[in-house]
C-alpha cells in the first residue's frame, strides 16, 4: 500500500490560476480540492480535512480575510495551515487572527516554483 497523499483545498475564483495551480500541486505528488468560492471553505474543510488551505484573498461572496478569520476562530479548523495569496500583501498585516508561524501569505502574481517551495515548508517544516 502507497503512502497516503497530503491533500491541498485550493480556493481561487479565478479559474486559470486554480486550475493551474492544482495542476502543479498534484504534479508533486498531493491531492487537490477545488473550490472557487468562500462560502464553500469551511464546511469542505471540517469534511475533508485538509492539511492545507491555500485561499485567495478576493473571492466573489466572501472575503478571503473573513474565510480566514472564520477558519481561525472554529476550534475543529483553527489549527489547519493556510497560506494566502494576494496581490496586496499589506492587507495582512489587518487581519489579527494572522500569525506566521503556521500561516504564510504569497503575493500574487509570483513564481509558481517559490510558491511550491513555500506549500512544501508549511507541510513539512523544512526548508
Amino acid at each position: 500500500m502507497g503512502t497516503p497523499q497530503l491533500k491541498i483545498l485550493v480556493v481561487d475564483d479565478e479559474a486559470d490560476a486554480r486550475i493551474g495551480l492544482s495542476r502543479m500541486l498534484r504534479a508533486k505528488g498531493y491531492e487537490v480540492i477545488e473550490l472557487s468560492r468562500g462560502g464553500e471553505v469551511l464546511q469542505k474543510a471540517k469534511s475533508e480535512w485538509p492539511a492545507l488551505i491555500i485561499l485567495d484573498i478576493v473571492l466573489p461572496d466572501i472575503p478571503g480575510t473573513q474565510v480566514f478569520k472564520t477558519l481561525r476562530d472554529d476550534p475543529i479548523t483553527k489549527m489547519i495551515p493556510v497560506m494566502l495569496l494576494t496581490a496586496k500583501p499589506d492587507i495582512v498585516g489587518e487581519i489579527p487572527t494572522f500569525e506566521q508561524k503556521s500561516d504564510r501569505y504569497f503575493e500574487k502574481p509570483g513564481r509558481m516554483d517559490e510558491l511550491l517551495d513555500t506549500v512544501h515548508q508549511m507541510l513539512t517544516g523544512k526548508k
